[in-house]
């Protein structure tokens, strides 16, 4: 008898040129390298299904390629369907651009969770560019009740789920698909627990979704307005006032900054330093 499988890395995949291969290349060697080994990797992808599921790279036992053409929705139904076939007792969303920054990360969370009892996790991440290993600018993740307004959490990649009673994405939002998602699985689960020790690496490049938001055009502002509104009236919620968003805005960016210094000049004591900012900063929200 197979035992139990206890997590399931859900990637989402589309094919939009050879790097983008190589991405989720990278991702899956992450993975791979993990010390902690009870583990299943799915991956749904929207195209060049058949193409993902001949190659040698992905034909190994712990993988597992689907076809995602003709889900509802972009990124967030990919994610969705990757759900569908995750038989975990827990769910990592992984996105194909990411990537676990160290081989024990998985080892670290399970040791983690195995002492909590929440529902779902968040934690660290961290960022680099196209071909270099450097890592930079590290986000201690934590949730707070305007987080439709801000995101404080980063990507859904540095989220963890117990596969059980799920929330799926809205494929109804947009760019708010994150924090939408963050504040649904708070409205059902209450706030998330936080795992110190371990960091997931986002990609910073000109075609990952987020790219959308530098030098905005009319129609994107005019849509983001629209996803705003669509949002707020289906949680009824209450937007912060303008000069209570920026203040926030201007603490938060105080606050990476910070982080970002310490990282490079004293990783050794960064994790100290980060326990110290918990204790006084974030445990505040």
């Amino acid at each position: 008898m197979n035992r139990k499988i206890f997590f399931s890395i859900a990637i989402p995949f589309y094919f939009r040129d050879e790097y983008s291969l190589k991405q989720l290349k990278r991702c899956v060697n992450s993975i791979e390298k993990q010390s902690f080994k009870n583990l299943e990797v799915i991956i749904s992808s929207q195209n060049k299904f058949k193409e993902l599921k001949e190659n040698r790279f992905f034909q190994k036992e712990f993988i597992k390629v689907f076809d995602a053409k003709d889900v509802n929705g972009f990124i967030q139904g990919n994610i969705n369907n990757a759900f569908r076939f995750c038989q975990g007792s827990w769910i990592k969303i992984l996105f194909s651009d990411d990537y676990f920054l160290n081989d024990d990360d998985l080892k670290n969370i399970y040791s983690f969770i195995k002492r909590q009892k929440s529902h779902w996790y968040i934690m660290n991440s961290l960022h680099c560019i196209k071909d270099n290993s450097s890592v930079f600018k590290p986000i201690i993740p934590f949730f707070h009740k305007w987080i439709l307004d801000l995101n404080t959490i980063g990507s859904p990649s540095a989220i963890l789920l117990k596969n059980k009673n799920l929330v799926l994405f809205d494929i109804n939002t947009w760019m708010r698909l994150d924090v939408d998602y963050y504040y649904s699985l708070f409205l059902k689960f209450g706030k998330p627990s936080y795992i110190p020790n371990v960091f997931i690496v986002n990609e910073i490049h000109k075609d990952q979704f987020s790219s959308i938001m530098i030098n905005k055009t009319k129609e994107v502002k005019q849509r983001l307005i629209e996803e705003l509104n669509y949002i707020s009236k289906k949680y009824n919620y209450k937007r912060l006032k303008n000069i209570n968003r920026l203040l926030f805005r201007l603490v938060i960016k105080l606050e990476r900054f910070i982080l970002n210094i310490f990282y490079k000049y004293c990783k050794k004591r960064f994790l100290n330093f980060v326990n110290i900012f918990f204790k006084y900063f974030y445990y505040l929200f």
